[in-house]
């Protein structure tokens, strides 16, 4: 009978220590978009919780925010990345990291800028569905744009 609470015991602790960090980015990544939302002075058209993928299996959390100007990502420990929306060339969603990791319960979003340079974000299902969708009206707004562009000789 002691060795089946022993092994409880050692069960629950293990997933308190499975849970317990992850809150705790979450809370923080809470704090950092409020923070943002009321410091800045930009206006954010969408801002998720996201991890930034720093190499094969490091992740950087922080916020995700889509302005007028571009795609900015607030780390928790102070990293930034930016990227105008002018620069993006190419938009990729998927259950699959680049190194092909699969992931549970999450998704990918990953930038390409115009150089060639990728940047690659781990968001909850509900956020890369929000982030697809607000993509996807501005590469609507940026076809429509260029139709509307008459040059002379055509």
């Amino acid at each position: 009978m002691t060795a089946l609470w022993i092994a409880l015991t050692a069960l629950a602790t293990l997933a308190l220590l499975a849970t317990i960090p992850r809150r705790l980015l979450g809370r923080s990544q809470d704090r950092l978009a409020k923070r943002l939302l009321e410091e800045s002075g930009e206006t954010f058209k969408l801002l998720t919780r996201a991890e930034l993928c720093a190499g094969k299996y490091r992740r950087l959390p922080g916020v995700l925010g889509l302005t007028e100007g571009g795609v900015e990502f607030r780390g928790v420990f102070g990293e930034t990345e930016t990227i105008a929306t002018s620069r993006l060339s190419k938009i990729v969603t998927g259950s699959r990291l680049s190194n092909g990791r699969r992931l549970f319960r999450r998704e990918s979003l990953r930038l390409s800028r115009s150089n060639g340079e990728d940047l690659e974000f781990v968001l909850t299902r509900a956020s890369a569905s929000a982030w697809r969708s607000h993509l996807g009206l501005w590469a609507i707004e940026q076809r429509k744009a260029a139709m509307d562009v008459v040059t002379p000789g055509r």
